[in-house]
């Protein structure tokens, strides 16, 4: 789409004439900057990711059923860039639980997770990504927090107290076990961990009161960053297995705290401005505010009230010479005096205003010196690299406006900033342009009201943004009993909320269907409080100006798995016409390929399954095996700390009550009906007998060794699809140590180097250290990850960094499983598993035709009563679903969000009732 350099429509300011008028192109540089834009839009075309998910929270036993959208573009094309979707299972302490890798088709993908048993209740997160989106950042990825109960007896919550006392902040956990009869956990003893960082900082042994209660203080003098930080109890239940429960700290603040904003930039002296402001609690959400802004005098100019989420804003008319302070007010009395930034003598006040439904208001402000100074600026309005309007500005008076047509403005977060006539970027303000660019769709069924068991048909209407048939719309159904998964609409994630909002802005965003589920104008406002105060960055306009539009590291992958290398002899040259072998037996693939002049080779298109093994063997031209083969590998995506930690339940029990209590009903049907599969979670039996020690299972070890497993930073055991997705141990070491990567050293041997430290790690296998060229062979293949039975990482205590050997970088203990030794290390030959497509299960819903079956007469408590990601609308844009009702009457919630060939999106909640 053309930018528009043509004035579309002129606002007249009280009753004064303005003068105002976009200037007539000409070889002004706003060619220069609409250039520079274009060519990081080519070269970084944005993706997005959106999971529907088919409820917004679970309990351990079930399955968590989702779709996912991938978008290119402002137009939210569906991508043909990507083939591969990457999905993420993360606890509460940014631990990774399973990755799928997922074949994208046509834009789409479907895929699920199990919760099994062997996790822990708490709030997990599900991430998606592309490796293309990588280069963007992680912080667009797609990442959502939901909570995850259990259906067991015991009852647990924390709350968090924090008080600031000489300068130390200390945080009260306060922690109760009760069972759900209310009966207290009293006067047992409880085993607690404090985990910062993956590492446990500190372990106590304490007792709760006779009420079930157990109070931690924590004091962080040092202002630890807190965020991802959990508390580990293990409760002596007696009778029963002990209660192992992980409490989030949810503490992303030290202390409340308020922050100003100037529009677009800086006050300006003389120059009316709006400021906004967004006050957050230690626990990340909005507080209420309010106060007022004095000056140097005591002299109040302005007062404030938060007005959503700890946000707010206010008019501000700064004058030369005096500074601000804003007397803050809490909610609970308290006060606080913040100094707001400083105004600057000269410059502009850039504000965006969205008074009419069809038009979009844009006033440049500008100081007296800068009106005579400057005649002309430069405007641009962008959204995601396609520029909408790019102009020179004529600036004649004071206060120049002028007016665009919001229909030229994809629906989504809009960028306007002006430049100086040389290009030089002054002033950014982002907002939100609710555009008339969504699907419009219409479900309805033949009556409002049903019976148990009895089957539904709905019918799907969907129009474009014109009123026309959606011809080939792509949806995904949901539909839940309300009344057992109870939710909150502006606490939903939807496909609104994510690409169109979270998705581009950086940081936590609190409730964000509120924006969308509520009409009006006290949204509106409230969303654009929301820009003044988060912004948008995904590109720096100097740095693209300059030229420095940085070539994307990762690229777009192709449907099938790529294994590439480079081939070398054994001086460490590469060799070119080399013959590479590409062999795997149970994918029924054989295929061979010769080096370049640079030793490298490329498999490519290699569609398989997930856990399929290849073995890949090198040749010289001579049919010599002295060659050294090395694969290339895409870098471990780490876990990065929970941007929503916010969103983290520390009271699951009371969060998830309703679906709690219904899962324990059906859980007791299907055991005395004998369908034990079906329980969620079988109830825990002791079973006394003697405990085989780990010891057993591990090699004899020599003199390096800990005493015991508390002495290590951090403890790595590698499941089964760990050993099995690894290539080697040194990537997988890599991907589960922070702050480490496998590197060459002066000899070319790997190695695995502390970046902080900047030194080597030791390694010590079996109680003996290695170093050289058998530590580089381990790395890289001689032992395996299905080798080892765990490894102790020290690098931050002392006492037993000293009792091995006293590297600053740290230890590195390999123990290995019984009967397990370095395999002979034949650098010619490379045995690997890439990561493949996983499996996809398909949802069940049962089929009640026969009311004599013995299926009919058992109860069906079921929460998720249908799903299906499958359904498009035909040249009328019309389609239908049938699914039979559970049995548990109440409020059923039919959810359907989807996208056309347009990239419109669309969503559309209907409610029934059964009887």
């Amino acid at each position: 789409m053309k930018p528009k350099k043509l004035l579309l429509k002129i606002g007249l300011l009280c009753s004064a004439v303005l003068l105002f008028a976009f200037i007539p192109k000409s070889d002004d540089p706003i060619d220069k900057l609409v250039a520079a834009l274009q060519k990081w839009a080519d070269t970084n075309p944005q993706e997005k990711v959106y999971l529907q998910t088919d409820k917004p929270y679970y309990a351990l036993g079930d399955t968590i059923w989702f779709k996912g959208y991938v978008t290119v573009g402002s137009r939210h094309q569906l991508s043909a860039l990507s083939h591969a979707l990457y999905v993420d299972l993360i606890t509460q302490g940014d631990s990774l639980v399973r990755t799928l890798k997922l074949p994208i088709t046509t834009g789409m993908v479907i895929g699920d997770f199990a919760l099994g048993d062997d996790l822990k209740p708490g709030s997990y997160r599900i991430r998606a990504y592309t490796q293309w989106m990588r280069n963007a950042g992680d912080e667009y990825f797609f990442d959502k927090t939901f909570t995850v109960g259990d259906v067991d007896n015991i009852i647990t919550k924390a709350n968090y107290q924090y008080k600031t006392i000489g300068g130390k902040t200390i945080l009260t956990a306060l922690l109760s076990y009760t069972d759900d009869a209310g009966k207290a956990f009293a006067e047992r003893k409880v085993k607690y961990q404090i985990v910062i960082n993956k590492q446990v900082v500190d372990t106590r042994v304490v007792q709760t009161d006779a009420l079930g209660n157990l109070s931690i203080s924590i004091e962080n003098d040092k202002k630890i960053d807190l965020s991802g930080a959990y508390i580990r109890t293990i409760l002596d239940a007696k009778d029963n297995n002990p209660i192992v429960r992980d409490f989030p700290i949810k503490a992303m603040l030290f202390q409340s705290d308020v922050q100003f904003f100037p529009e677009s930039g800086n006050m300006v002296n003389g120059v009316a401005c709006r400021v906004a402001f967004k006050a957050v609690g230690v626990d990340g959400l909005g507080v209420d505010v309010k106060g007022k802004i004095v000056d140097d005098g005591n002299t109040q100019v302005s007062a404030f009230e938060s007005f959503h989420a700890g946000m707010g804003s206010f008019i501000m008319h700064p004058e030369k010479g005096k500074n601000y302070t804003a007397q803050v007010t809490f909610a609970d009395g308290s006060t606080k005096n913040i100094a707001l930034p400083k105004a600057v003598d000269d410059g502009f006040v850039l504000g965006v205003y969205q008074p009419n439904k069809d038009s979009i208001l844009v006033r440049i402000n500008a100081s007296a010196s800068q009106v005579a100074a400057t005649p002309t600026l430069n405007f641009i309005a962008q959204t995601n690299g396609e520029v909408i309007v790019a102009s020179p500005v004529k600036i004649a008076r004071a206060s120049n406006s002028i007016w665009l047509e919001k229909k030229l403005f994809p629906s989504g977060i809009t960028q306007f900033t002006i430049f100086t006539a040389a290009g030089e970027p002054l002033n950014e303000r982002i907002a939100f342009i609710k555009g008339n660019d969504m699907m419009q769709l219409n479900l309805q069924s033949d009556k409002k009201s049903y019976k148990l068991k009895e089957p539904i048909k709905i019918d799907l209407n969907a129009k474009d943004s014109k009123g026309a048939p959606t011809l080939g719309g792509n949806f995904s159904v949901s539909v839940i009993d309300e009344s057992k998964a109870p939710i909150d609409e502006s606490q939903e994630s939807t496909i609104f909320s994510n690409l169109l909002l979270s998705s581009d802005i950086k940081g936590y965003i609190e409730k964000p269907n509120y924006y969308f589920a509520t009409e009006g104008d006290d949204a509106d406002k409230a969303l654009d409080n929301l820009m003044l105060t988060q912004g948008y960055r995904r590109f720096q306009w100097k740095e693209i100006l300059g030229g420095n539009i940085t070539k994307p590291k990762y690229e777009a992958e192709k449907l099938g798995a790529t294994i590439s290398g480079t081939v070398y002899n054994l001086g460490n040259k590469p060799l070119a016409a080399a013959k590479v072998t590409l062999l795997s037996v149970r994918a029924n693939i054989a295929q061979t390929t010769t080096t370049d002049a640079d030793g490298r080779f490329k498999f490519e298109n290699l569609v398989v399954s997930d856990s399929i093994k290849f073995a890949i063997q090198a040749r010289q031209a001579n049919n010599s095996d002295k060659t050294l083969l090395k694969l290339d590998s895409i870098p471990h995506q780490w876990v990065t700390k929970n941007k929503n930690l916010a969103d983290v339940s520390t009271d699951i029990n009371a969060t998830l009550k309703a679906y709690l209590d219904n899962g324990k009903k059906q859980d007791a049907i299907y055991e005395k009906s004998g369908q034990l599969d079906k329980v969620q979670r079988l109830r825990e039996v002791r079973i006394k007998a003697r405990r085989v020690k780990e010891d057993a299972n591990i090699n004899p070890q020599g003199m390096f060794k800990l005493g015991d497993e508390q002495s290590a930073d951090q403890i790595i055991k590698f499941s089964e699809d760990d050993a099995q997705n690894a290539v080697t141990l040194g990537m997988a070491l890599q991907a589960r140590i922070q702050g480490v990567m496998i590197q060459p050293d002066a000899h070319g041997q790997s190695e695995l180097y502390d970046m902080k430290e900047k030194a080597t790690l030791t390694m010590i296998v079996d109680g003996r250290q290695v170093d050289g060229a058998e530590a580089s062979d381990i790395l890289d293949g001689s032992v395996q990850p299905s080798d080892v039975a765990k490894i102790e990482v020290v690098r931050t205590n002392m006492a037993a960094k000293n009792m091995l050997g006293n590297n600053p970088a740290g230890y590195l203990l390999i123990l290995l499983k019984l009967g397990s030794s370095r395999r002979e290390y034949n650098p010619s030959i490379i045995n690997t598993t890439p990561k493949g497509y996983n499996k996809v299960r398909n949802f069940y819903s049962p089929k009640y035709d026969n009311p004599n079956a013995a299926s009919y007469k058992l109860p069906d408590l079921r929460t998720t009563v249908y799903w299906n990601p499958f359904v498009k609308t035909n040249e009328q844009g019309q389609t239908s679903f049938s699914f039979y009702n559970a049995d548990g009457p109440g409020t059923y919630k039919v959810v359907v969000e989807g996208i056309n060939a347009a990239g419109e999106l669309g969503r559309q909640v209907y409610h029934y009732t059964v009887e």
